[in-house]
């Protein structure tokens, strides 16, 4: 009579790979969100770039020129971490891509380093965040109903389209 967990394991294994792939593009899409928006390397790119204020979604399309202003100062005074953890950010894809290649594949090793991706990202929306918090928080009562008005447009709206093609010549988004 056969071991019946013989082959209880490579059905697990059947699932594990490609959970664990969700996973990694999951993380990997949310780092590039979140990083991208904050730590943009392009020239003009970073916390001073109005992408920037993706990272905070409808929030960041509510808030006037005053207070986006005042959350990307905020944010350049962050840039030297950011450069720290960019390089970080670099090093934890060449361990996760050496990891992801290794035989045998070691699962606890990649669940490691996406934990600690995870972690980072969080460490960013956190930071975000708190900016966004800080600023409502010295908004008027009157300045804050306006922010709520707003917001509920943007939300009314959904998220904005974009056209690269047409933005980059400056014209309004066309059909494909």
């Amino acid at each position: 009579m056969s071991d019946p967990t013989a082959s209880a394991a490579p059905r697990r294994r059947s699932w594990l790979r490609p959970a664990l792939g969700l996973s990694l593009a999951l993380n990997v899409l949310l780092l590039g969100l979140i990083c991208g928006a904050l730590l943009g390397h392009r020239p003009g790119g970073g916390p001073d770039d109005p992408g920037a204020m993706m990272a905070l979604g409808p929030y960041g399309r509510a808030l006037d020129e005053a207070d986006r202003a005042a959350i990307r100062e905020a944010l350049r005074t962050e840039a030297p971490r950011f450069r720290q953890e960019r390089r970080e950010v670099r090093q934890s894809f060449r361990d996760l891509l050496a990891a992801l290649r290794a035989e045998p594949f070691d699962a606890a090793q990649v669940s490691s380093l996406l934990d600690r991706q995870e972690r980072r990202v969080q460490s960013h929306v956190d930071l975000v965040r708190q900016l966004m918090l800080d600023r409502v928080s010295t908004m008027s009562q009157a300045e804050r109903a306006a922010f709520a008005d707003r917001l509920e447009a943007v939300l009314r709206r959904g998220p904005p389209r974009h056209d690269h093609r047409d933005r980059d010549r400056g014209g309004p988004p066309s059909d494909p």
